[in-house]
C-alpha cells in the first residue's frame, strides 16, 4: 500500500471544478482512495489549503466549501493520516536548505520534500521544482495519468 503526499495545489485544483486540473487532480484522489493507499496529510499543506482559495483578493472558493472539503471530504478517506516531521525531517530539510541555497518560498517545498523523504511517502504536486530534490519520489497527476 502506497504512502501519498499532496501538495497543497493538487488539493486546491481538485476542490475549484473550474481549474484546468480539476479532472486530473480529483481523479487522483479518487484513484489513490479506491486502490486502498494512504493519504498523507500535514499541517502546512491543511493551512495552505484553507488560506489560499479563500484569499479575498483571489476568490477562488467560498470558505464554507474549503472547510466542508477538508474536514468531511479528505478526512473521511479511509486511509487518511496526518504526517509530522519526525527526528531526520530536521537534518533532510537543512540539507537542502543549505546544497540548493533556497530562502523564502523555496522553504516549503524543501519542508514537504523532506517530509516525504523521512515517511517514504510519494509527494503529489503540480509543481515542477520538486524535481531538483534528490532522493525524492514525485509526482504530477496532471502529466503523470
Amino acid at each position: 500500500m502506497a504512502l501519498w503526499l499532496p501538495d497543497a495545489n493538487v488539493l486546491i485544483h481538485a476542490l475549484r471544478k473550474d481549474a484546468a486540473e480539476h479532472v486530473a487532480c480529483r481523479q487522483w484522489l479518487v484513484n489513490t482512495a479506491a486502490a486502498g493507499d494512504s493519504l498523507g496529510l500535514c499541517e502546512l499543506v491543511e493551512a495552505a489549503l484553507l488560506r489560499i482559495p479563500t484569499l479575498p483578493k483571489l476568490r477562488l472558493a467560498p470558505m464554507a466549501e474549503t472547510l466542508g472539503y477538508w474536514k468531511d471530504d479528505l478526512w473521511s478517506y479511509a486511509g487518511t493520516r496526518r504526517l509530522a516531521g519526525g527526528t531526520r525531517h530536521t537534518g533532510i530539510l537543512a540539507g537542502f536548505i543549505t546544497s540548493l541555497k533556497l530562502c523564502g518560498n523555496d522553504v516549503n517545498d524543501a519542508w514537504l520534500a523532506a517530509l516525504a523523504i523521512e515517511h517514504r511517502a510519494t509527494l503529489v504536486s503540480t509543481d515542477q521544482g520538486f524535481a531538483r530534490f534528490a532522493g525524492l519520489k514525485w509526482c504530477n497527476p496532471v502529466n503523470d495519468t
